[in-house]
C-alpha cells in the first residue's frame, strides 16, 4: 500500500466515525477541497507532512495519534 492510500484510508476512517463529510474536513482543515480530493483519488502520490499535520488540526487529533494505525505498519507500505 502507498502512503498515499495509507493516508486516504485513515482520513475515510475518521470521516466514518465522526459522521462529517470531506468538505467540511475541509473546512476544518483550513485546506483546498481539491487537495484532499485529489489525495482520495490518488492524484497525489506523496502527501506533505504540512497537509497531514493540516488535516489532523481538522480533525482535532495529533499527528501521532493519526498514524497511530495498522495501515502505516512498515511491513505493508511501498515506500518510495
Amino acid at each position: 500500500m502507498t502512503i498515499a492510500k495509507a493516508v486516504a484510508n485513515r482520513i475515510d476512517e475518521y470521516l466514518f466515525s465522526r459522521g462529517i463529510t470531506l468538505y467540511k474536513l475541509a473546512k476544518d482543515s483550513e485546506l483546498p477541497i481539491a487537495t484532499l480530493q485529489n489525495l482520495y483519488r490518488g492524484n497525489t502520490k506523496s502527501p506533505t507532512l504540512s497537509v497531514i499535520y493540516k488535516i489532523c488540526i481538522g480533525l482535532n487529533i495529533s499527528v501521532s495519534e493519526f498514524l497511530e494505525s495498522s495501515f502505516f505498519d512498515l511491513s505493508i507500505l511501498e515506500l518510495d
